[in-house]
């Protein structure tokens, strides 16, 4: 894989090509732009049939050990890679160790080992064993294993640690990539933790810089471990965080970002140079029955809520799509009222649909983003974008946090009875945010 910045903006914001794919020569993959998030080696909620018809050019697969790790036994005797087991061969992978989006227990690390907890609970990965199933799985990009399950609100000895760890492993996938034959078609992502500790921050660089040579790329963890509490976070803060990392290293490495960030904190990140993003923060709208409705046009007023909450009952008589003018599948044939149904009855099929809108959407934020770039307006669509995403802590400054534990997955999932109409509504016009 090769990393080529075609054009930079007014700022730090870029952009790029990924190519040089060797299974897919003629492949091009713009950035920035967000990955699509797998489980199991699949796109969340939608069949490679259904996704060929959402996304007609190759995109990249995020693939998260800690959810298609069980997958090893039957890659292996197939022997063509995890795109080629999972149906979805014309699309690009990028393995990683975790979801960052997801909460795990804290602690239960063994010396050069950090815990991998699957569906069938914990286990303790080496950087030797990881690259085993690297091997297997045969990824086009490869995310080096890091101890990167920290928040910037973690303690100075924690941070201490996880870079130790990390440092050490990522030795030992730099060993294992240049002598590993099959890996010879993957590209090497250096990981960087520690950036809440000066000091064992420019640690974690040096030893990736020592090896820049091999790279394809550096990525961010360290910032985020899943909870509400760690993605509530000074804009500033994270700012600083962005700035910091993405300077030190060469700009012809592509920049990676994990977790499962809002818009406005991933156009932050590319105003400071990063190019892609795991694609976790539209699984999770979808998962809660929340629709992305951001208004794109900057030559728009921003007169609406960018989230909707599609079991609403306003919705029940709304035979308008999710978002006019919207060339997504599910707005072309169907309705509000219609998916809030299929939400109500608890169909499959509202998960698709709501699955298709909000991935459409969420790449179009991105095309957006590039086309600005271009013209050199990307810092009049960052204020567009991120006035609308403030009208929630405006309109519910007392809720807004409740807002981020209705979108996080497990939160949803333990108490269905926190809805975002809750959140917004409560003593406020509803006309207000259609």
């Amino acid at each position: 894989m090769h990393f080529m910045v075609k054009q930079k903006g007014c700022g730090g914001e870029r952009i790029g090509n990924l190519t040089g794919f060797l299974k897919f020569p003629g492949a091009v993959i713009e950035t920035p732009t967000s990955a699509l998030f797998t489980q199991g080696g699949s796109v969340v909620h939608l069949t490679s049939d259904v996704l060929s018809r959402v996304f007609s050019s190759p995109k990249l697969l995020w693939v998260p050990l800690s959810n298609s790790i069980q997958l090893e036994s039957g890659v292996k005797v197939q022997n063509d890679g995890v795109a080629k087991f999972a149906g979805l061969p014309e699309h690009v992978t990028c393995a990683t160790l975790n979801n960052l989006s997801e909460v795990t227990p804290s602690g239960h690390f063994e010396p050069n080992k950090v815990p991998l907890w699957t569906k069938n609970g914990k286990k303790m990965l080496s950087a030797n064993r990881y690259m085993d199933v690297m091997e297997v799985f045969k990824p086009d990009i490869i995310l080096a294993i890091a101890d990167g399950r920290t928040s910037l609100n973690e303690g100075s000895k924690r941070v201490s640690k996880a870079v130790n760890r990390t440092n050490q492993m990522f030795v030992e996938c730099v060993d294992r990539y240049k002598a590993a034959k099959n890996l010879q078609n993957s590209t090497l992502v250096g990981v960087i933790v520690g950036a809440t500790n000066p000091k064992k921050f420019d640690e974690c660089v040096q030893n990736v810089l020592k090896h820049v040579d091999i790279l394809g790329g550096i990525a961010l963890e360290g910032i985020t471990n899943g909870t509400v509490e760690s993605m509530d976070l000074n804009i500033k803060t994270l700012n600083e965080v962005f700035y910091k990392v993405g300077t030190v290293f060469p700009e012809n490495l592509v920049h990676i970002i994990e977790g499962c960030w809002n818009p406005t904190v991933i156009l932050s990140a590319i105003e400071y140079g990063w190019d892609l993003f795991d694609g976790t923060y539209p699984v999770k709208l979808t998962n809660a029955g929340v629709a992305l409705k951001l208004n794109l046009d900057v030559t728009k007023d921003n007169d609406t809520m960018y989230l909707l909450d599609m079991i609403d009952p306003r919705y029940k008589e709304d035979f308008t799509p999710i978002l006019q003018d919207c060339e997504c599948l599910a707005c072309k044939k169907h309705t509000r009222a219609y998916i809030r149904h299929l939400l109500n009855t608890r169909e499959m099929l509202a998960s698709v649909l709501l699955s298709i809108h909000n991935l459409h959407h969420f790449d179009q934020m991105f095309y957006y983003a590039r086309k600005h770039i271009a013209s050199n307006t990307f810092a009049l669509y960052k204020q567009h974008i991120t006035k609308q995403c403030e009208m929630l802590k405006k309109f519910a400054p007392d809720r807004y946090k409740g807002l981020n534990e209705v979108i996080d997955k497990h939160t949803f999932q333990k108490n269905k009875k926190i809805r975002v109409s809750d959140v917004l509504n409560s003593g406020l016009d509803s006309n207000n945010f259609n």
